[in-house]
């Protein structure tokens, strides 16, 4: 728990947005036996569903600047431990108190799942857009591009990625 709350503190310090996604990979998973990347790099796109942040990535999230959870990602929360320290840390990210007590109403059970309405009412994300927002190729429009800006795959990789839910 200590290293997410020092991730969580220099995810704030350096000014990062952040969001919770995964990646869907376009031609195999890096995890899967005898999978090998095209011309030596592994492609995917973000998205948001099926994604989950839990335990300490939500102390991560928390750092942030821009903090989106999109809605098809899952919001999960437990009581940790450390609560004084935790409660500190929320507080110096300005995260509302109302977050701290669902984590500790959480202690008995295995999780608890936030709705988008609780995430903005705690302050904990800043909008509920999805992932896109982010990493879609709309961001390198502006000017100047964005830091985040990346190059995209080939024309017909989002033809041939799985849908976004």
């Amino acid at each position: 728990m200590q290293a997410a709350l020092a991730a969580g503190r220099l995810i704030r310090e350096r000014g990062l947005d952040v969001a919770v996604a995964r990646t869907a990979f376009l031609d195999c998973d890096p995890g899967e036996a005898g999978c090998e990347p095209a011309e030596g790099l592994y492609s995917g796109l973000t998205i948001d569903a099926g994604a989950q942040c839990d335990a300490a990535c939500a102390m991560m999230i928390a750092g942030g600047i821009r903090r989106l959870v999109g809605a098809d990602a899952h919001f999960l929360v437990h009581s940790m431990g450390m609560e004084e320290k935790v409660r500190a840390y929320l507080d110096e990210m300005a995260i509302g108190a109302g977050f701290f007590a669902a984590m500790q109403s959480a202690r008995f059970a295995k999780h608890r799942e936030l709705s988008q309405g609780e995430l903005r009412e705690f302050g904990l994300t800043t909008g509920s857009q999805s992932v896109d927002a982010l990493t879609g190729a709309t961001i390198c429009n502006s000017s100047p591009k964005r830091d985040n800006c990346r190059v995209l795959p080939a024309a017909n990789a989002e033809a041939e990625a799985p849908a976004k839910l």
